[in-house]
């Protein structure tokens, strides 16, 4: 009887003495590969945010995608090497000197650009410039930019990012300036035009930053007036005219002959009028009529 109870006894200290052992560095122990990895430092690198330096750029003509690099881990990246795509409709050309980066043409579809080390907590610039050869007018392009880590990183699904430019072609903008002598917001047989007497200016302008477009223009004798301008591009048309002249009620009847100016800028010296904002495509034809009164 006192045989058996010491061998029940035996059994169990030993697996509490095991434990103990185990908890308290004992070199028999085997932890969970996830308490190995807990105190390391690792990078966690990511494509923060792309964007271009013109948001239309049309055929032939030279634009650059920045891409900023982020290093979110709590451990240095070691080098990095980044992957930036070049679609169909854009092409290679000479890759940017300095900030650090250095960037080679590997291909007709990439550039391979690497940087020393990413700090943790660190953030960079990296500029990559694009010729468009070859694009449609009208088209969205994207470009992707890949990271692929030196590193073991504590987080790989973020390391690639992209951006769309759209590629710029022409629409033309036209309308008629008129003066509605029944203030009524239709422009009807009889009502005179009014020419270069009474408007000073007509301009398109880009409701946009680092876009290229917009432009001015006179209107003829009989008020018409008319400017061709790149697309891809968010547009509002302004009237400046003499002091004067006011502008009639807008959007009212028939649109083919109404008055499509909804804001009044300002009143003196001149009469600054603007229209809706629109959005300009490659082909399009788009009328800002302009009933004025007295």
């Amino acid at each position: 009887m006192r045989r058996n109870s010491l061998s029940h006894s035996i059994r169990r200290i030993v697996p509490t003495t095991l434990a103990a052992f185990a908890l308290f560095g004992g070199t028999a122990a085997v932890l969970p590969a996830d308490a190995v990895a807990a105190g390391r430092t690792q990078p966690d690198l990511l494509v923060d945010l792309m964007t271009t330096d013109v948001l239309n750029p049309a055929e032939g003509e030279t634009f650059t995608a920045q891409i900023d690099l982020r290093n979110y881990g709590n451990g240095d990246s070691g080098p990095v090497e980044v992957t930036v795509s070049v679609p169909a409709g854009l092409r290679t050309t000479t890759p940017y000197a300095g900030s650090g980066w250095n960037c080679t043409v590997t291909s007709a579809t990439s550039y391979s650009c690497a940087y020393p080390q990413l700090l943790a907590g660190a953030r960079n610039r990296l500029n990559v410039p694009f010729e468009v050869a070859g694009a449609t007018p009208g088209t969205t392009v994207p470009i992707t930019a890949t990271i692929a880590p030196v590193k073991h990183e504590s987080n790989a699904d973020n390391n690639t990012g992209s951006v769309t430019v759209a590629i710029s072609g022409t629409c033309v903008v036209r309308g008629v300036v008129w003066q509605d002598l029944d203030r009524d917001g239709q422009r009807e047989e009889g009502e005179p035009a009014v020419g270069p007497e009474g408007v000073l200016r007509v301009s398109l302008l880009a409701r946009q930053g680092q876009a290229i477009g917009g432009g001015s223009t006179t209107v003829n004798p009989d008020g018409t007036w008319s400017i061709t301008a790149r697309t891809e591009l968010l547009y509002q048309v302004r009237i400046e005219v003499t002091s004067q002249y006011g502008r009639t009620v807008a959007n009212v009847g028939d649109d083919a002959t109404d008055s499509d100016l909804v804001t009044t800028y300002q009143t003196e010296p001149t009469v600054l009028l603007g229209g809706t904002e629109f959005d300009a495509h490659h082909g399009g034809e788009y009328v800002v009529d302009a009933g004025l009164v007295s």
